[in-house]
């Protein structure tokens, strides 16, 4: 695996590559949280005021509960709700859309290589009790990130969160990578929310805005409705760039997060009868600088997801594969795909990929804004495109290495790893390029 993509000799790409994507258009990710600034502006008069502890004590959540084998988790769908729940004692699954209804699925779970393997041919990848990652059914549906937060949590002095924007499926002439962070602070009892110092890389929002968590049948959510946002260019529908003036009227947004601090947050309208909408993952920022070679050692394996989102122009369906990764030292990450996306198979060699995080940011910990992914490219997307680094490796075969953005955490003292990129390369299909998503999880 390694030697497929390693020693190679590359042709240099424009300098300005990341420059072009992260230009092309405004953010989704700001927009979710954005539009609680107008929608919740009347909140500005409320005398409930915020009480942040004593800053010299430990920052962050709550010292969590030990995790159990039968959770409910509530996530989004890149956008819209979902709820659904893993029970590892007796072997069975469940799962509802929330924002678009549908009849809710059940069934049996088996272990296998590290994924729940469900038996309506779905999966899932779970760190017990602090988050997971649902594929309801086969690999042609999009997946869905979820947390249980079964409280609202009061928080210890101010939290930074760190998110990477969903993408949706790569337009003509442009794609995103947008990624950003927000700084939260709660009172005593974990009801009252306070967001501030809202940044990333399509710019700053506002100074600080206001909202409330409310538990009802033991799961908690952060929630708050708009009808404006100052960022109106980007909102998602049915996967597709929608230009749209949005949000609209009706858009519910909401903000859930793991006991450990993974986040997850989704804005959807749902009056539309298809998914509108955008959402963001990602985790707490870590306390210190992270060691990037401790990420990358070679003790370190990693299972989770690439989600590609489909191109209907281009009749691409939607893409969720499971992948096995580890670390190579220097050398990053190398990993691979599942043998006709089956858990139950061997590793491909014809999906090898290797991720070099490159350079942590000096200000935000845990943030990589240089990845490097490198991908086999027989069908010679880069050079099609014109964009990424063609090249050929040391055994001769093609190769094509493109640019990331990262958000890297170790809630529980796990790395979980989150990555966007625009995937030049052409590996299954004759039309580049594709949007990627790239979800890890230590194991």
């Amino acid at each position: 695996m390694r030697n497929l993509l390693n020693g190679s000799s590359l042709i240099n790409s424009e300098e300005n590559e990341m420059k072009f994507l992260t230009n092309i258009g405004t953010s989704a990710l700001l927009a979710l949280t954005l539009a609680a600034v107008v929608a919740l502006s009347g909140c500005s008069g409320s005398n409930k005021t915020l009480v942040v502890p004593d800053p010299s004590a430990t920052i962050g959540l709550p010292t969590p509960s030990a995790a159990g084998p039968v959770n409910t988790y509530t996530g989004t769908q890149t956008p819209g709700e979902w709820s659904f729940t893993l029970d590892n004692t007796n072997g069975k699954f469940s799962y509802q859309p929330v924002t678009y209804s549908a009849t809710a699925t059940s069934g049996t779970t088996q272990l296998v290589n590290g994924f729940t393997v469900l038996s309506n041919g779905g999966l899932a990848l779970e760190v017990e009790g602090r988050a997971a990652i649902l594929l309801p059914g086969d690999s042609t549906n999009a997946p869905v990130f979820g947390v249980p937060q079964t409280e609202c949590y009061p928080i210890t002095g101010r939290l930074r969160f760190q998110y990477l924007g969903s993408i949706g499926q790569y337009g003509t002439g442009g794609g995103e990578l947008p990624y950003g962070g927000i700084v939260a602070s709660t009172d005593t009892t974990g009801a009252s929310w306070a967001f501030e110092d809202l940044e990333g890389n399509y710019g700053t929002g506002p100074a600080s805005f206001s909202t409330t968590c409310s538990t009802s049948s033991n799961l908690s959510t952060i929630g708050f409705s708009g009808t404006k946002t100052l960022l109106n260019d980007e909102w998602f529908q049915n996967g597709q760039l929608w230009t749209t003036s949005a949000p609209t009227a009706n858009t519910q947004s909401n903000i859930w997060i793991g006991p450990t601090g993974f986040f997850v947050a989704d804005q959807s309208d749902p009056t539309y009868s298809t998914p509108t909408g955008s959402s963001v993952v990602g985790v707490a920022e870590p306390s210190s600088a992270l060691t990037t070679s401790d990420i990358a050692s070679t003790s370190k394996s990693y299972l989770g997801f690439i989600y590609e989102p489909g191109n209907t122009g281009h009749s691409i369906p939607t893409s969720t594969v499971p992948v096995s990764f580890t670390g190579q030292a220097s050398a990053g990450l190398s990993g691979e795909e599942y043998l006709n996306n089956n858990v139950t198979q061997t590793l491909d060699p014809t999906t090898a990929m290797s991720i070099s995080l490159g350079k942590q940011d000096s200000t935000y910990n845990g943030r990589y804004t240089s990845v490097s992914i490198t991908v086999l490219d027989p069908n010679q997307g880069c050079t099609t495109a014109g964009k990424g680094t063609a090249g050929v490796n040391a055994d001769g075969y093609i190769i094509c290495t493109f640019s990331g953005t990262a958000m890297v955490g170790n809630p529980g003292g796990k790395y979980a790893i989150f990555i966007n990129a625009i995937n030049y390369a052409t590996t299954k299909y004759a039309v580049p390029p594709q949007a990627m998503n790239i979800y890890l999880f230590q194991q």
